[in-house]
């Protein structure tokens, strides 16, 4: 009984079962290097590449074409058919190159390391910019390890050598794409916001005929109307040439009623529209910061974990290479949250989605057709921010690029975070946050503006004066040598400090002749409230009359001066006194001192300077 509690428990299961005829990758790697052309099947896309321009030297382009097939295997470095596309268009570019400069190279023993410099040289003196430059470099470059990962030693020593650098000419850095200022990025929300409330009437309207008024409502036409959209649940669409459709069309157009956009009309009742995506798109890059391509790869289950009034959104990330699939938590509710608008998008997309039987979030009504693959084009995103009036920061109509989505929303967290880069390192690490989404344009002046008050608090503290409130100066006296931070030590000094010997007009002076705004033994050449940021200052609360009239002073010169004006001639020194200063005494102290300074006019001192603007 014992051996059988503690063995292993062996728990039911079910046969798996494989297809009976996997295709055979060598053969298919055989068939590809023989034609040169082969279908490359990436994150749900296909297409064609096709090598047969790369004519003369026949075996360095089948020993090539086998390296990019296996490139753009599941796993390989290409990834995406668009990145496959860039590998195929590198290597035609190398083969230009061949044909130019190097006609003898026909095999890969026949690529020495002369060549690839050779190749990088010739791509410089074409004008081509440094970074595109390197990047045919480095997919050519993959190509060629790739190839002699297959056939080790098929390339002469010093070329295996080279292929362990891109180049040996510099790049330059690319120019941050920048974020949308504030202005825009609240015409863009509130313009997605705008068509988000239009299409939930649309949805919440869809019996109702279009453009039709009730009273010329006719039997025909409204059971002609309710035939197309009874086509429509059953089939998915209705086409142009289908007789329910003609007949519809007939009779609208027999009682004036438009037909630009009928099959539109009719279609957007039970799906969503190729138009209708870009403002979803928008709204959901703005509040998440999510990838436009990543939005656009959302499938139907990417809502996960809801709890709380948040729920995480499921995601790809291709470009995130080994840790791709990723998750973001949001805030789940209304349509206003990010979790609300998916849950309607879903909700509007489910008829189509079962309709084409695919797992994907996007799938709505284009071109006749429903299609599962959202299509941002660039007449599309043109029309809506045309539609809409909306204008960039020089009120010109705005060109939207969806990628600066993203770092319009980056830059609004980071303002809320205050730039903390640990809480705004959000999907990717500290340095690509500070590198490729702090360092932008838009966030320039908030940098500058920090860099500017560090400066000022540094200057501050440098050239700040000692302060003593009257409990400190009373410490002081009965203990000269405890004394710290007086410009002064002993008990003499001390005295005479404080006794008046060595007072100038709005302090007591640690050392009239050691200044440090001049040499040692000339006298202070400093302004004469340049006391007020002096290390030799002393402050106490026998200066605070002196103090305060210059402060009514101060504030009387505001009707004379312009505003601007007073702030560069007397803004640092207000601060220093009304911020600084005062607030280290007490508020009985300040009223003796202001009725002191009312009644003794002779207390304040102004030479020519002071007035002069």
């Amino acid at each position: 009984m014992t051996d059988l509690i503690t063995g292993p428990v062996r728990r039911p299961g079910r046969r798996a079962l494989f297809p009976e005829a996997l295709p055979d990758p060598e053969r298919e790697a055989a068939t590809a290097i023989a034609s040169l052309r082969f279908v490359v099947t990436l994150a749900g896309r296909s297409i064609t590449i096709d090598l047969t321009v790369l004519s003369g030297r026949k075996a360095l382009a089948q020993t090539l074409a086998g390296a990019l097939w296996r490139a753009c295997q599941v796993g390989g470095p290409a990834g995406s058919i668009s990145t496959a596309a860039a590998y195929a268009n590198a290597l035609k570019l190398f083969w230009r190159f061949l044909d130019s400069a190097s006609p003898s190279v026909t095999h890969l023993r026949h690529v020495s390391a002369t060549c690839i410099n050779g190749f990088d040289a010739w791509m410089e003196e074409s004008g081509l910019h440094p970074n595109n430059r390197l990047h045919r470099m480095s997919k050519v470059l993959n190509l060629f390890r790739l190839a002699e990962a297959a056939e080790p030693g098929c390339l002469p020593p010093d070329a295996s050598r080279r292929l362990m650098y891109t180049s040996d000419r510099p790049g330059v850095r690319n120019r941050p794409r920048d974020a949308y200022g504030d202005d825009v990025a609240a015409a863009l929300r509130n313009a997605a916001r705008a068509d988000l409330t239009t299409l939930i009437g649309r949805f919440a309207e869809a019996e109702r005929i279009p453009t039709l008024e009730d009273a010329d409502l006719t039997k025909a036409l409204s059971a002609s109307h309710q035939g197309a959209m009874a086509v429509i649940d059953l089939e998915g669409v209705v086409g142009h040439r289908h007789p329910v459709f003609k007949r519809l069309y007939t009779l609208r157009r027999e009682n004036g009623l438009p037909n630009d956009r009928l099959i539109h009309d009719l279609h957007g009742r039970r799906h969503l529209l190729a138009a209708d995506l870009l403002p979803l798109m928008v709204l959901l890059s703005l509040d998440t910061g999510l990838e436009i391509e990543a939005i656009k790869d959302l499938r139907s289950d990417c809502l996960k974990n809801p709890a709380g009034g948040y729920v995480e959104i499921e995601y790809c990330k291709r470009r995130a290479r080994g840790a791709e699939c990723k998750r973001l938590r949001v805030r789940d509710g209304a349509s206003s949250t990010p979790g609300g608008l998916i849950r309607k998008v879903l909700q509007w997309t489910d008829p189509a989605r079962r309709r084409l039987g695919a797992n994907v979030l996007w799938a709505h009504f284009a071109w006749g057709r429903l299609s599962p693959r959202m299509l941002a084009t660039t007449q599309l995103v043109a029309s809506w921010t045309e539609r809409h009036g909306i204008l960039d920061e020089q009120g010109k109509p705005l060109r939207l690029n969806l990628t600066r989505l993203r770092k319009t929303h980056k830059a609004a967290w980071y303002r809320r975070t205050g730039g903390q880069l640990d809480r705004f390192a959000v999907g990717h690490s500290v340095a690509v946050a500070a590198n490729h989404y702090a360092d932008i344009p838009a966030l320039r002046h908030i940098h500058e503006a920090t860099i500017a008050d560090a400066m000022t608090d540094a200057l501050d503290a440098a050239m700040r004066p000692c302060v003593l409130s009257s409990e400190e100066e009373a410490a002081i006296r009965t203990d000269p040598d405890e004394a710290v931070g007086l410009p002064v030590s002993g008990r003499a000094a001390v005295d005479a400090l404080f006794n008046g010997e060595q007072d100038v007009w709005l302090a007591s002076c640690g050392g009239f002749y050691k200044s440090p705004f001049g040499p040692e033994g000339d006298a202070c050449p400093s302004t004469f409230w340049g006391c007020l940021e002096c290390s030799n200052a002393v402050i106490t609360a026998r200066k605070l009359p002196a103090l305060l009239s210059f402060l009514s002073f101060i504030r009387a010169q505001r009707k004379s001066l312009s505003e601007a004006d007073w702030i560069a001639k007397f803004g640092r020194v207000h601060s220093r006194i009304a911020d600084q200063i005062l607030p280290r005494f007490t508020a009985a102290e300040i009223e003796q001192a202001g009725h002191i300074a009312a009644s003794d006019r002779t207390l304040i001192y102004l030479p020519p300077e002071a007035g002069a603007p």
